[in-house]
């Protein structure tokens, strides 16, 4: 007796039930309920971002919210800059949970010379709590990794204006050689 045709008729069928029980395996992780350490991982997110809303408040910056509950920007001007955008964002790691940056410009008005490096490196080296480096879209960036921890408005208000400050400085010093 020949099996073979009950086989090949059974083997799309069998193909079927793997991939959907694969599928609802790997689908099962995310139909669980959070777990004690992801509440309070949320708890913590919530309770630095209302503390950072509380700060900016405090030093009366005008902040706008962003499509993130935990990212802000404030619009501040400076002497070169006429906007500097400053973003505040709020992360999960305890030690540097707050980054507070300015994209100075953008990667197209950059000249690829080694003097225009020179220049940043330099800059990065000029300023001692500041990074001064290309961004994930190689964009020129100046931020700054601060804590939430024990920040206070004051606190809040010298890590802003460094990285204002900074970022105005640095422009003026790369503007000439700037792509239009």
């Amino acid at each position: 007796m020949n099996f073979r045709p009950k086989l090949i008729g059974a083997c799309p069928v069998l193909l079927s039930v793997a991939l959907l029980s694969a599928a609802l395996f790997s689908a099962a992780p995310t139909l669980h309920a959070q777990t004690p350490s992801d509440k309070a991982a949320a708890q913590a997110l919530a309770d630095k971002t209302e503390k950072l809303v509380r700060l900016m408040k405090e030093d009366d910056y005008n902040y706008v919210t962003t499509t993130s509950p935990t990212v802000f920007v404030i619009h501040l001007t400076g002497d070169h800059l006429k906007d500097i955008k400053i973003i505040l964002a709020i992360g999960t790691d305890d030690d540097s949970d707050l980054v507070v940056f300015v994209t100075v410009t953008p990667k197209a008005t950059m000249p690829t010379t080694a003097d225009f490096r020179y220049i940043l490196l330099k800059a990065n080296h000029e300023y001692d709590q500041i990074k001064v480096g290309l961004d994930g879209d190689d964009d020129l960036s100046v931020r700054i990794d601060a804590t939430m921890r024990l920040a206070d408005a004051t606190y809040l208000k010298n890590v802003i204006n460094q990285v204002k400050n900074a970022s105005d400085e640095i422009y003026a010093k790369i503007q000439p050689q700037l792509i239009p």
